[in-house]
């Protein structure tokens, strides 16, 4: 991940959650994580860069801030929560493939499900080569 990546990724505590993630006008992925599991965090800041404008992606660590696990029920990590308009709609729990996290954040945000020949999702977000597959609705 670079540094660029890196800065895109805020850490929310739990005085700024609610400023940041419920109230935020774009939809917001959440990686509740702990500080000896930070495997999300590549994937995260390509995520954020990718779909920079149209998506905020914040990481709460649940060791520092135990009232916010409690409060969204987070049981495992990684864990993530995208958030539209305050309400959690999707979730992801433990790890899974990057592509179908990819592909439910593109999915969230109304991206079309597969890469132009420009490496685009439709047309907005850059999708990284290695994720120019076609998108299996049966996973939707």
């Amino acid at each position: 991940m670079n540094i660029r990546q890196q800065e895109q990724i805020l850490d929310v505590t739990s005085e700024g959650f609610d400023r940041l993630v419920v109230d935020s006008p774009i939809p917001v992925l959440v990686n509740f994580e702990s500080p000896w599991s930070k495997r999300m965090i590549p994937l995260l800041g390509q995520l954020a860069e990718s779909f920079m404008g149209r998506l905020r992606v914040v990481q709460v660590n649940i060791a520092a801030n135990p009232d916010l696990a409690r409060r969204f029920k987070i049981r495992a990590v990684p864990t993530l929560l995208i958030f539209k308009r305050g309400i959690p709609i999707e979730f992801i729990v433990g790890t899974v493939p990057s592509r179908f996290v990819f592909e439910t954040v593109g999915k969230t945000l109304g991206v079309y499900p597969y890469a132009s020949e420009t490496g685009h999702l439709g047309g907005t977000a850059v999708c990284p080569t290695s994720w120019q597959l076609t998108f299996d609705w049966t996973l939707a």
